[in-house]
C-alpha cells in the first residue's frame, strides 16, 4: 500500500525549498569566498535555484512511489529507500504503540502521521508520514487486535467472564472481585465510566470502541493550565522579552520612583540590581502563562478510555493525538501535585511503561493517563493500574533536615559573597546584602523539603515521595524492579545516611527520574536494599510459577 498523494506533494514541496534553500546560501558565500579568483555569474543561481527545487521534488515523488506498507499475518511491513532500499519487519507482539498525529493543516486536508514504537526502542521504529485519516484509524485499529491475538488476549475470554459474572449475579450470589466502588458523572465525577476504574464493566464486543474512562472538563483543563508551569516555557517569554522591554522599564520606573531607560540604566548599578530583580518576576510571570496557555492547547478535549488490556487516549487543540498505553507493560506509576493542586485537592497520574514512555515522539516524556482529576479520583485508577493499600510514608531522620539547612545557608552566603566581590569593582553598587535576606526562609525551606519526602516499603510495591513545589509520588513494583542501588556521598556517610534507588526499565531513559528515597537512615537503607532484591526474587518465582 502507498502513502496518501499528498505525502509526495507536501514533502516535495518542503523538500524543494530546502534544496533551493541551500543552494542559493552556499552560492552566497562561494561567490564571496572566491571573489578574488573566479567571477561568478549572478545569472546563475537563477538556473542553479530550480534546478535543486526540481531535484528536491523529485527526490519526495520518487521516495513516495518506492515507500510500502503492508498488514502481514504476523509482522507490519515498511519498505522505503530511492537509491537505498531498507526494509523493516515490525512484529505485532513486539508493538508497544501506534500514535496518530493531526495538526490543523492535516486535519483541514483529512491526512495524519502514523507513528509506530516498539518495546525498548529509544527512537520510532515506523512512520507514515502521510496517509488519510480514516486509514491512519484503520492501521492503528488492525495493529492493535493483531497484537492481541499474538499476546492472547482475546476478547472471547473477557465475554466468557462477563457472561459467568451475570449469571452469577441473577443467582442474588456476590461476584468476587467486582469493583463495589466507583463514581459515575451524575455523582459530580467528570466523563467516569461504572463500576470499574478501568472501564471493564463497560467494554463493547467491538475492539474499535474503547469504553470510556475519563474525560477532562473544562473546569480542569483550565485548572490545570494554571497550575502548570514548564521550565522549558521561559525559551518562548525570553525571545520575546525584547518586544516587552518597554513595559518592563515602565513598571520599574514605578516601583522605583526613578525615570528609567536603556541609556542609563547601565550608569547606576543599584537600579541595574533592581530591574534584574524585577524583570526575574517579570519573566516567572510570563513564562507561567506561556506555559499556561501551551498547556491548554496539549490537553483540550483530552478523554482516557480501555481498549482490550491498552489504555487509550485523545488530546490536542492545534495538533491533535491519539496513542495508548499498554497496562501489560506498566513499570512506574507518579502521581504528581504541585503547591496549587494540593491545596485545590487535585493530582495527576504519568504511566512510564518498557522501555518507552507513551507520547516520548511528541512530547519527550512520560504520558499522562490523568492530567489533572480529583485525588482520590486519580488514587483509584493508580490502585486499578497496580493495587496498592494506604500509603504510610516514613521520612528522613531529623539530621537530613539540618543538611538541608546547612545548604541552603551555603548557598545564600555564596550568593551574598559573589556579590560583594563585585561590589568591590563596581563603583555605586551597594545592594549587595540583599540575597542575605534570603537566610530568614532557610529553616522554612528546609523543613518543608523534609516535610514532603519520605518512603513506603509495601508488600508487592516500593513506594518513594519527593518534592513541596511539585511533589511526586512513585509507586514502583517488586517485580518490576531491574536493579536496587544504594549510594552515599562523603557527607551522608559523616551523617549516616544513604540514597536508596529503585532502577526499572524505563528510569534511565529520556532524562526521566529514578525513584529515590533521598537521605533515609543508612541502616534503614541497607535493610530495606535486601527487602527489595529478596521480594522482587519472590514476585519472580511466584510470577514463574503462575504461567506455569
Amino acid at each position: 500500500m502507498k502513502l496518501h498523494p499528498l505525502s509526495a506533494v507536501l514533502r516535495g514541496l518542503q523538500r524543494g525549498v530546502l534544496a533551493a534553500s541551500f543552494v542559493f546560501f552556499i552560492f552566497g558565500i562561494g561567490s564571496g569566498a572566491l571573489s578574488n579568483v573566479v567571477d561568478l555569474p549572478i545569472d546563475l543561481v537563477f538556473v542553479l535555484f530550480p534546478l535543486a527545487f526540481l531535484a528536491g521534488l523529485g527526490h519526495q515523488i520518487a521516495y513516495y512511489y518506492r515507500f510500502e506498507y503492508e498488514l502481514t499475518p504476523d509482522t507490519f511491513d515498511i519498505a522505503s529507500g530511492v537509491f537505498g532500499r531498507q526494509e523493516r519487519e515490525i512484529p505485532y507482539r513486539r508493538v508497544q504503540n501506534v500514535d496518530i498525529t493531526e495538526s490543523i493543516f492535516h486535519r483541514f486536508v483529512g491526512v495524519a502521521v502514523v507513528s509506530i514504537e516498539t518495546a525498548g526502542g529509544s527512537e520510532t521504529e515506523g512512520q507514515l508520514n502521510f496517509v488519510g485519516a480514516d486509514e491512519a484509524r484503520r492501521i492503528q485499529r488492525e495493529i492493535r487486535e493483531r497484537r492481541a491475538a499474538a499476546r492472547g488476549e482475546t476478547r472471547s475470554g473477557d465475554t466468557a467472564a462477563d457472561a459467568d459474572a451475570a449469571a452469577t449475579a441473577e443467582a442474588g450470589d456476590d461476584v468476587p472481585g467486582a469493583a463495589t466502588t466507583g463514581t459515575t458523572p451524575g455523582d459530580g465525577a467528570t466523563g467516569v465510566g461504572e463500576p470499574d476504574e478501568l472501564g471493564r464493566a463497560d467494554e463493547t464486543d467491538d475492539f474499535g470502541t474503547p469504553s470510556l474512562i475519563f474525560a477532562l472538563s473544562s473546569t480542569e483543563l483550565v485548572l490545570l493550565s494554571l497550575a502548570s508551569f514548564r521550565a522549558a516555557s521561559i525559551l518562548v517569554f525570553v525571545v520575546g522579552l525584547p518586544v516587552a522591554q518597554d513595559a518592563l522599564l515602565s513598571l520599574v520606573s514605578g516601583v522605583v520612583g526613578v525615570p528609567v531607560d536603556p541609556g542609563t540604566i547601565g550608569e547606576t548599578p543599584d537600579l541595574a540590581f533592581l530591574t534584574a530583580l524585577i524583570g526575574l518576576v517579570f519573566v516567572a510571570l510570563g513564562t507561567w502563562l506561556v506555559s499556561a496557555g501551551l498547556t491548554f492547547v496539549e490537553y483540550y478535549n483530552f478523554t482516557l478510555g480501555r481498549l482490550g488490556e491498552d489504555l487509550v487516549y485523545e488530546r490536542g487543540l492545534l495538533q491533535r493525538y491519539s496513542g495508548s498505553i499498554p497496562t501489560d507493560k506498566v513499570q512506574t506509576l507518579t502521581i504528581e501535585e504541585n503547591v496549587l493542586m494540593r491545596w485545590l485537592g487535585y493530582a495527576g497520574l504519568t504511566v512510564e511503561t518498557a522501555g518507552y514512555s507513551p507520547g516520548q515522539s511528541n512530547s519527550g516524556g512520560a504520558q499522562s493517563a490523568i492530567p489533572l482529576a480529583a485525588r482520590d479520583r486519580t488514587m483509584s485508577l493508580a490502585r486499578d493500574l497496580e493495587p496498592f493499600g494506604e500509603l504510610e510514608f516514613t521520612r528522613p531522620p531529623k539530621r537530613a533536615r539540618r543538611r538541608y539547612a546547612v545548604r541552603y545557608a551555603l548557598a545564600v552566603a555564596a550568593l551574598t559573597g559573589a556579590l560583594w566581590i563585585v561590589a568591590q569593582f563596581v563603583a555605586g553598587f551597594t545592594l549587595w546584602y540583599v540575597p542575605a535576606g534570603l537566610l530568614v526562609a532557610v529553616p522554612v525551606a528546609a523543613h518543608y523539603k523534609w516535610k514532603h519526602r519520605g518512603y513506603h516499603v509495601g508488600e508487592e510495591q516500593f513506594v518513594v515521595r519527593n518534592g513541596f513545589w511539585r511533589r511526586q509520588t512513585r509507586v514502583v513494583p517488586y517485580y518490576r524492579l531491574q536493579t536496587v542501588i544504594r549510594s552515599r556521598s562523603l557527607f551522608q556517610r559523616r551523617l549516616g545516611l544513604a540514597h536508596l534507588t529503585a532502577d526499572t526499565a524505563t528510569s534511565s531513559l529520556l532524562g526521566r527520574q529514578d525513584a529515590t528515597a533521598y537521605d533515609i537512615d543508612a541502616d534503614e537503607a541497607a535493610r530495606i536494599y535486601d527487602t527489595g532484591r529478596d521480594r522482587l526474587q519472590a514476585s519472580i518465582r511466584e510470577r514463574g510459577s503462575t504461567a506455569g
